[in-house]
């Protein structure tokens, strides 16, 4: 139950940094055109991930975001990472069950289960994440925007927190308006890097959602994402979730989300919030 003291910790920080954004958002950010976006979350999940013990973590992620055009757009993200003692590795944002060949805390695909006797935190592995719009919404098109995706590794692989490589990755994702609904998909093709401890192989992540926009401000929605398998004798990733999205203001947003696993890669349960600002 470590984590739990873990959460009291750090939940005074989540509160405060979301009202601090918010309150920017009221002052100097009512500028139109808007360039930048800062949000903070929380992402909470536990389960088995297929193997025998019970992995409890959660992430802090800041996500900067730079739009210097109406088209290109890019992401950085910076999490910050807990797990409790589990047989796991964050791999570009999501967990997958660790294997290890006998020389380090991972392996190469087909070794055998390894795990964490003691909890672990620190800085998780950075994310970019560039797009550019090649087909704006319309009504006879939807958006599409291919990507990009780099990963560096900052996390400390000696903790489980990262694999200690350079990942790179591409793919598309599309959205569509329909009156008060809104649906949009993502599919992304990742190479990750190896080291002595690690060696995944290539992998898919998907995701998709509809949300539906109940008023002005409150949308909800339902939302499926997914990943083939990163490591030999694993399954692939399943996880479906429930979640909504408030605008508290036009630059600023709330949001909140509860899942749960679909396959035996995936965690039994998930939850997290964020909040958000443009300016």
């Amino acid at each position: 139950m470590k984590v739990w003291k873990y959460l009291t910790l750090r939940c005074g920080l989540l509160l405060v940094l979301p009202g601090l954004l918010f309150g920017l958002s009221t002052s100097a950010l009512g500028a139109s055109n808007q360039q930048l976006s800062v949000s903070l979350g929380f992402d909470f999940a536990s389960g088995n991930y297929g193997t025998s013990q019970t992995t409890d973590s959660y992430s802090i992620p800041l996500i900067i975001g730079y739009y210097p055009t109406e088209r290109l757009d890019f992401s950085l993200e910076i999490p910050y990472l807990y797990q409790n003692a589990g047989s796991t590795v964050s791999l570009g944002g999501m967990r997958f069950p660790m294997q290890t060949s006998g020389s380090g805390m991972g392996g190469t695909g087909g070794g055998t289960t390894s795990s964490l006797t003691n909890s672990q935190s620190g800085l998780g592995d950075m994310t970019l994440t560039a797009g550019y719009v090649l087909l704006s919404d319309s009504a006879t098109t939807p958006t599409l925007r291919p990507l990009v995706y780099v990963k560096a590794p900052t996390a400390d692989k000696d903790k489980g927190l990262g694999t200690g490589a350079f990942d790179i990755g591409g793919g598309v994702s599309l959205g569509k308006v329909f009156g008060d609904w809104s649906a949009y998909t993502e599919v992304l093709y990742v190479a990750p890097g190896s080291t002595s401890a690690y060696n995944p192989d290539n992998y898919w992540t998907y995701q998709g959602s509809l949300s539906y926009e109940l008023t002005q401000k409150l949308d909800v929605g339902l939302a499926l994402s997914g990943a083939t398998a990163a490591f030999a004798g694993n399954s692939a990733a399943l996880e479906v979730q429930l979640k909504s999205s408030y605008r508290v203001s036009e630059q600023s947003n709330i949001g909140a989300y509860m899942g749960q696993g679909l396959s035996d890669s995936s965690p039994d349960y998930t939850a997290g919030f964020y909040g958000g600002v443009s300016f």
